[in-house]
């Protein structure tokens, strides 16, 4: 299978591990290569499926769980240390961790009601149960993508848990 990537070197080594070519296709290209068979396949989220009518093209969703969304609430050392006060710094957390939780929330409904609409339109959504085999073959390459930073890894995969 030709599965569609971006130029991005891990997501290349990723979709090689599980056995497949991966296929460098702008997004803007990517329901016309669909169409036209350049790709087999393609990784979004759930969301951009649906946006994009990708459906119409390939009406098959496997959900596999292989990645985790991040959003990420940015500030420099500077501001950090120097513009806080601790009290300050107590309230960023509480709120970032609030509104972490209710984005999760809110993404989670957001999804079902989609997968819903989608099933509903004759997509064929499959569950991946059993995500053993898909982190088997990856391992190899978390491994080398995550050296440089297996703590940062590890407490991320914490998050997950």
């Amino acid at each position: 299978m030709k599965l569609r990537v971006s130029n991005d070197p891990i997501m290349v080594a990723t979709v090689e591990a599980l056995g497949a070519n991966p296929t460098v296709v702008a997004f803007t290209e990517l329901y016309s290569s669909l169409q036209t068979g350049v790709v087999d396949g393609a990784e979004q989220p759930i969301t951009n499926y649906q946006s994009n009518a990708f459906q119409e093209v390939a009406p098959n969703l496997i959900l596999d769980g292989h990645q985790m969304g991040a959003v990420q609430v940015i500030i420099t050392d500077d501001a950090w240390n120097n513009k806080l006060t601790e009290a300050q710094r107590e309230c960023v957390l509480e709120a970032s961790q609030y509104a972490s939780d209710f984005n999760a929330q809110i993404a989670e409904e957001n999804e079902n009601a989609v997968l819903d609409e989608l099933r509903a339109a004759g997509v064929n959504v499959v569950d991946v149960e059993d995500k053993t085999p898909w982190q088997e073959a990856c391992k190899d390459v978390i491994a080398e993508y995550s050296a440089d930073n297996a703590d940062l890894y590890q407490a991320i995969l914490d998050l997950a848990q």
